[in-house]
């Protein structure tokens, strides 16, 4: 059996201390003859096409990495609201912000 990884004729057991190397073997041939194959089709060019959904997604991703994580303002704006019961929710403001993701990730 071949290590075609190392080019390695495993069925053959070297014994002795002599300095002769091993008498190749029709196999070891096929194997080399295959990994020289091998490495001439990683010659060839390989190509990615991005989409532009994908081209859309990345844009999104910076631009929302140049925002800072948290509006520490707005947090505590809202918590004082909160605590003093004036906070309104405005389903309408939310269902707009809703679409207009929708429409940038299309």
């Amino acid at each position: 059996m071949t290590d075609v990884i190392r080019n390695i004729n495993t069925n053959n057991q070297v014994t002795g201390s002599g300095s002769k190397p091993a008498a190749k073997t029709t196999e070891d041939t096929g194997a080399q003859k295959a990994s020289s194959s091998a490495a001439s089709s990683t010659n060839n060019v390989d190509q990615v096409n991005i989409t532009d959904s994908a081209q859309k997604v990345d844009q999104i991703i910076a631009n929302l990495s140049a925002e800072p994580v948290v509006n520490r303002e707005k947090v505590d704006e809202i918590k004082t609201a909160l605590a003093e019961g004036r906070y309104e929710v405005n389903s309408a403001v939310i269902a707009d912000k809703l679409i207009e993701i929708d429409e940038l990730l299309k």
